[in-house]
């Protein structure tokens, strides 16, 4: 294993989606280093509002600013929804049901490593690696609806 993959693996290893990944199927994961994307600038576009949804992404170091444009006076404006670090999965809602993205994604800080996950490469892997991909999309979806709720729950007892 070269050095470069010997970086991907270890990032790999401290992001909790691929806890029940195997070392042989993190293996085979990053023999695809074209799902690996580099941004070594602060304010890239990863993608845009309104763009066509079609991979999903899991930050492996780096910080991504999660933003929607608004209107005030005529003046648009990039609000930034969240900021997500390293372990976080995002895109995955465009992934599943490809439509186009509700939101838009760009680099907060100076060095961003994201693994990218379209329909056609996650279909390449093996059936067992497919699996682990969706389980983990699942736990994501399910969290993520938890935590509205929960939000939701704590508006209203207010």
């Amino acid at each position: 294993m070269d050095s470069k993959n010997g970086s991907l693996l270890h990032r790999i290893n401290q992001v909790s989606f691929f806890d029940g990944f195997s070392h042989i199927e993190k293996g085979k994961l990053i023999e695809k280093v074209e799902m690996f994307k580099k941004y070594e600038k602060k304010g890239c576009t990863i993608f845009s509002e309104g763009a066509k949804g079609e991979s999903m992404y899991v930050v492996l170091e780096g910080v991504i600013g999660i933003t929607r444009l608004t209107f005030k006076h005529d003046k648009e404006k990039r609000v930034t929804l969240a900021k997500l670090k390293k372990g976080s999965v995002f895109g995955e809602i465009s992934l599943l049901s490809n439509q186009n993205r509700t939101t838009g994604a760009i680099t907060d800080s100076s060095l961003v490593i994201v693994m990218v996950i379209d329909k056609k490469t996650l279909e390449s892997f093996d059936l067992g690696i497919q699996k682990l991909f969706h389980t983990q999309m699942i736990s994501t979806l399910i969290r993520r609806l938890d935590d509205m709720n929960e939000k939701y729950r704590n508006v209203i007892v207010a």
